[in-house]
C-alpha cells in the first residue's frame, strides 16, 4: 500500500498553511555625487521602458538635488530644468515604490533618456537573472516576460522555477500536496507562497502541472532558497514570492487554449488611467479530454479546478494609492472503485481496492485591500487589511480507513510596512502584523496506530492498524509579529542586519529570529566580481495541521526552527554572460513528527461519546511532539548567457546543484519482537525518553540537479527553446517479502498480499535505502506567431521527453500479486505515453490569443 498517497488522501493536516509575509517593494538604488555651476540648464527627459518598449506614462519624476517634481506624459516625457551640466539623482515615484537613477546632462537643450529597466530580449525570448538590487544571498529573478514560453513547462510559468539551483517537483501525488515544490530538500510544506505580499494556499492545482496564478498577471517571481529577508516568515524551506502586474496602459486580453485547461485575461485602465482593473481565470479539464480518451481506468474521475485573480488599482495622486486583490482555487478530484465480486487483477487495475470511495477537495479565498502613503521620495508606508480562507476536505471509505472532514483557517488580520531612506548610507525597513486566527475543523479522521508501520494494512481487522480520532474542533486565537532590517551601504560594501518576533496566543509562545547579510563588491577584474555571505534563524508554526488539535494532536506544539548559512561569489564576465556559485549549510530542529509515546499525565477524553461517563482520561495521548531534526548541505552553480537585444543570437543558461538531506524523529525504535510485547504505562513512559531512531536519508534528498536550458528567435515569427534536465533518483524503501496474503478485500474476495519492509535500521534494505536510475529528459517548443495590428496569435507544439527515456519515480508494488522477481515493478514516469507495447513522447498543442 502506498503510505504516500493515503497521507495525502486520508489523513487531515497535511497541507500547511503558509503565513504570509511583507515585501513587495522594489528599490534600485545608486548613489553618485553631483557637480555644477550656476548657469541653467534646460533639457527633456525621458522615462523610457526597455522590457515593455515604451515611455511610462504619468508617473512622477523627483530631481534629488533640485527638490523639483515632474510628471510624464502619455509618451513618457517629461521638461525639466537643472542649475548646470552634471549628473543628478533622478528619483521615479511609483505606488509600488522608488526607483533612483543617476544621469549626467550636458547642455541645455539635451534629450536624455532615462532607461528603468536592462536591455530586453526580443520577443519570446527566455532569460532568467538573479535581482543584484536586493538581497544576493540565496536569491533567484524571473520575469514572466522572459519564461513565458520555455519548453517543458506545459505553458506554466511557476515551472520554469524547477530550472534554477535547488529546485524540483516531487513525485506526481507526493509530497505534502500535490504539485508541490522541493526548495533545497526541504519539506514543500515548510515553504511559503505569496502574491503580491498575499498568503496563497498552494502554488498548483490538483493535475500538479498548472498554476492557480494566471500567466499573464505575473511581472516577476522571486525565490529565496536559503537565507531571506526579516519581513518574510513562517518558511524553514523556501520563499516564493510572485508580484502581480503593476501598471496597465491600455485595454487588452488574452484566451489560451490547451488540451489540459481553458484560461482568460483581461485588463483595462479605469479613470483617465489614474487605476486600472486586471481580472484572470483559469478552468481545468483533464476529465473532459484525456478522462474520455479510454485510457483512465474506470472509477477514477480526474481532477476538476478553477481559479480567479482579480486586481483593481486607483491611484488618487502621486502619495494616495489604494488597491484590492482577490483570489481564489478550488479544486477536488473523485475515486469510486468498481464493486465487483470477481474482478480480473489482469484487466481491472483497480481491483485491489475495489469498493473504496474517496472525495477530496482544498481551496482558498485570499482578499487584500491595501493602502500605500508615499509622502516623499524617502518615505512610504503600507497598510494592508487581509482576509485568507483556506480549506481542505475529505470524505474516504476503504478497508478500515474511514474519516470524513472538513478543515478551514481562516485568519482576518492587519499589517504594516515602512520603507524609509535615513541617510544616503542607511534605509530601514520596518513592518508589524496582528491576526485574529480561527481553526475549524468538524468530523472525524484516522491515523497510523504506529507511525513506523511501513506497510499498514487496511483490511485488517483485528487489532487494525488504522484507528478513527473524532478531531472536531473549534479554536481562536491572537497572532502577532514584527520584523525591522537596516540596509548600510558604504561604497561597495553592503550589511544587512535584521530581526524579527513572532508570538501565537494559543500556545503562549515567541521565537526571536536575527539574521543578516554582509556583501563586498571588487571592481576591476572583468565587470565585478562580488562576495556575499548570510545567517539566520528561521521559525514555521503549523497553523493549518492537526498537530496542534487539543482533541486529536498536541496544543503544546513549538515553532519549527531551521538555521540557515549561505555564501558565494557572483562574476559578471561581460554584459551577456556572468556565473554565480554559493555553499549552503541548514540545520533543522523542533522538527514536528509524529509520535507514539508522548503524552500526558491526565488530559481531557479524546473519545467524545466518554466525556460524561469519564471525563479525565490518564497518560492521554499527544500523538504529536517535536522531537525530530535534521540537516542539509550543498553547493550551486548558475551559468547564464544572454542575448543582445534585437538580435537572433542565441541564450540560455545551466543550473547545477550538489546537496546531501537527512533527518532524525529521534523517537523510539521498536523491533519485531517488542511489537509484540503489552506495554505498561511506566514502560511506554520510559521509551518516550529513550531515543534510539536513525538519522535517514529525507524522503526530498537529490544528490545532483543540472538544467539546460536553451532559445533561439529563428525569425519574426517562430521561435524554438528546448531544455534538458537531470536529476539522481529519489530515494524509497525497498519491499523484502509480503505477508502471504493474510486478507482479502471483502467487495470481490481479492487475495491481498501487503508489502513488508525491514525493520533493521542497520541493514542495506531500510527506509530511503535504494534509488533508481537518474531521472533525465529532453523537451522542446516550437511557436509560431501571426501578428496583427489588434494583437496576435501564437500556436505552439511542445514535445516532452523527446527520446522517450523511460523514466521512473520509485517503485510500485502490486498487492494483487505475491513478492516475486517482478513484483514490485518501477513507476513509471508521467510522461511518457504507453499503449501496449507503443511507446511515444508526452505533447501539448496549445493556442494563444492576445489582442
Amino acid at each position: 500500500m502506498n503510505r504516500s498517497i493515503i497521507n495525502q488522501l486520508f489523513f487531515p493536516g497535511k497541507t500547511s498553511f503558509h503565513n504570509s509575509y511583507l515585501g513587495s517593494m522594489i528599490a534600485f538604488i545608486l548613489f553618485l555625487s553631483v557637480s555644477g555651476d550656476l548657469l541653467a540648464t534646460a533639457f527633456r527627459g525621458r522615462i523610457y521602458s526597455r522590457t515593455k518598449g515604451e515611455g511610462e506614462a504619468n508617473v512622477m519624476v523627483l530631481i534629488f538635488e533640485t527638490k523639483k517634481a515632474f510628471k510624464t506624459d502619455d509618451d513618457g516625457y517629461f521638461d525639466a530644468e537643472v542649475p548646470a551640466p552634471g549628473e543628478y539623482r533622478f528619483r521615479i515615484l511609483r505606488a509600488t515604490g522608488m526607483q533612483e537613477i543617476k544621469k549626467s546632462i550636458s547642455s541645455d537643450g539635451e534629450v536624455l533618456t532615462i532607461y528603468t529597466d536592462k536591455k530586453t530580449p526580443p520577443k519570446g525570448a527566455i532569460q532568467v537573472e538573479g535581482q543584484k538590487e536586493k538581497t544576493i544571498l540565496s536569491r533567484y529573478k524571473v520575469r514572466y516576460d522572459e519564461i513565458k514560453r520555455m519548453p517543458g513547462t506545459l505553458g506554466e510559468a511557476l515551472n520554469s522555477l524547477q530550472t534554477l539551483p535547488g529546485i524540483f517537483a516531487p513525485p506526481f501525488f507526493g509530497g505534502g500536496a500535490p504539485g508541490a515544490i522541493v526548495i533545497r530538500g526541504a519539506n514543500p510544506n515548510s515553504n511559503t507562497i505569496l502574491y503580491d505580499d498575499l498568503p496563497i494556499l498552494y502554488a498548483y492545482h490538483f493535475d500538479s502541472i498548472n498554476s492557480v496564478i494566471h500567466n499573464d498577471l505575473i511581472k516577476t517571481i522571486d525565490v529565496y532558497t536559503g537565507a531571506y529577508p526579516a519581513n518574510y516568515a513562517n518558511a524553514t524551506g523556501g520563499v516564493i514570492e510572485i508580484e502581480s502586474t503593476d501598471t496597465v496602459k491600455k485595454r487588452t486580453g488574452s484566451a489560451n487554449l490547451s488540451l489540459l485547461l481553458g484560461q482568460v485575461m483581461f485588463q483595462t485602465p479605469l479613470f483617465d488611467k489614474k487605476g486600472y482593473l486586471a481580472v484572470g481565470g483559469k478552468v481545468g479539464y483533464l476529465d473532459k479530454t484525456l478522462g474520455q480518451t479510454g485510457l483512465i481506468p474506470e472509477g477514477i474521475r480526474l481532477p476538476q479546478y478553477t481559479s480567479s485573480n482579480v486586481k483593481f488599482v486607483y491611484n488618487f495622486d502621486t502619495k494616495h494609492t489604494v488597491s484590492f486583490t482577490s483570489l481564489t482555487a478550488s479544486d477536488n478530484f473523485v475515486l469510486n472503485a468498481p464493486n465487483k465480486t470477481n474482478n480480473d487483477p489482469t484487466m481491472d487495475p483497480l481491483a485491489a481496492v475495489a469498493g473504496a470511495n474517496v472525495a477530496a477537495g482544498q481551496g482558498f479565498q485570499t482578499i487584500g485591500l491595501r493602502y500605500i502613503w508615499t509622502p516623499g521620495s524617502k518615505f512610504n508606508n503600507r497598510l494592508t487589511l487581509i482576509h485568507y480562507n483556506p480549506f481542505t476536505n475529505t470524505n474516504v471509505k476503504f478497508g478500515s480507513i474511514e474519516a470524513n472532514f472538513i478543515a478551514r483557517a481562516p485568519y482576518t488580520g492587519v499589517r504594516q510596512d515602512l520603507n524609509w531612506d535615513v541617510a544616503d548610507f542607511l534605509r530601514l525597513d520596518f513592518g508589524t502584523e496582528v491576526r485574529r486566527i480561527s481553526y475549524n475543523i468538524s468530523g472525524f479522521g484516522v491515523a497510523l496506530r504506529d507511525p513506523n508501520n511501513l506497510s499498514p494494512n487496511p483490511y485488517k481487522t483485528e487489532n487494525p492498524d488504522f484507528v478513527q480520532r473524532d478531531i472536531t474542533q473549534k479554536t481562536a486565537t491572537n497572532y502577532g509579529n514584527a520584523y525591522s532590517t537596516l540596509h548600510f551601504k558604504f561604497g561597495n560594501l553592503k550589511f544587512e542586519p535584521g530581526v524579527r518576533y513572532d508570538y501565537i496566543h494559543y500556545s503562549k509562545q515567541g521565537v526571536l529570529g536575527p539574521r543578516g547579510l554582509l556583501s563586498y563588491k571588487v571592481d576591476g577584474f572583468l565587470r565585478g566580481t562580488t562576495f556575499f555571505y548570510g545567517a539566520g534563524d528561521y521559525f514555521r508554526y503549523p497553523f493549518f495541521q492537526e498537530a496542534i488539535s487539543a482533541t486529536s494532536g498536541n496544543p503544546n506544539i513549538k515553532f519549527e526552527k531551521a538555521r540557515k548559512y549561505g555564501g558565494g561569489i557572483e562574476q559578471e564576465i561581460s554584459e551577456e554572460w556572468s556565473v554565480k556559485g554559493e555553499v549552503f549549510k541548514q540545520e533543522y530542529t523542533d522538527l514536528i513528527v509524529s509520535d507514539p509515546y508522548i503524552s500526558e499525565p491526565y488530559g481531557l477524553n479524546p473519545d467524545k461519546s466518554q466525556l460524561l461517563t469519564q471525563p479525565i482520561v490518564a497518560n492521554r495521548a499527544l500523538n504529536y511532539s517535536n522531537r525530530g531534526t535534521g540537516w542539509s548541505r550543498g553547493f550551486e552553480l548558475f551559468l547564464k548567457k544572454m542575448n543582445k537585444p534585437g538580435s537572433k543570437d542565441w541564450f540560455g543558461w545551466v543550473s547545477y546543484t550538489w546537496s546531501q538531506t537527512f533527518r532524525n524523529d529521534n523517537i523510539y525504535w521498536e523491533s519485531d519482537e517488542e511489537k509484540k510485547l503489552l506495554l505498561t504505562s511506566n514502560e511506554r513512559r520510559l521509551r518516550a525518553t529513550y531515543k534510539n531512531s536513525k538519522e535517514l536519508i529525507y524522503e526530498y534528498d537529490v544528490t545532483h540537479l543540472l538544467s539546460v536550458v536553451f532559445g533561439w528567435r529563428l525569425s519574426d515569427t517562430y521561435q524554438l527553446g528546448g531544455r534538458w534536465f537531470y536529476r539522481t533518483a529519489f530515494p524509497y524503501t525497498p519491499v523484502t517479502g509480503d505477508d502471504g496474503g493474510a486478507y482479502r478485500n471483502p467487495n470481490n474476495n481479492l487475495t491481498i498480499f501487503n508489502p513488508t519492509y525491514s525493520n533493521n535500521p542497520y541493514s542495506g534494505d531500510y527506509i530511503n535505502s535504494k534509488r533508481g536510475n537518474p531521472y533525465q529528459r529532453l523537451d522542446i517548443r516550437l511557436d509560431k506567431f501571426f501578428n496583427y495590428e489588434w494583437g496576435y496569435f501564437n500556436f505552439y507544439f511542445e514535445i516532452i521527453n523527446v527520446y522517450m527515456r523511460q523514466n521512473t519515480q520509485g517503485s510500485s508494488f502490486d498487492v494483487t500479486k505475491p513478492f516475486s522477481a517482478t513484483n514490485p515493478v518501477p513507476q513509471n514516469d508521467f510522461y511518457l505515453l504507453r499503449n501496449g507495447k507503443t511507446i511515444m513522447p508526452f505533447y501539448n498543442i496549445g493556442m494563444e490569443v492576445r489582442f
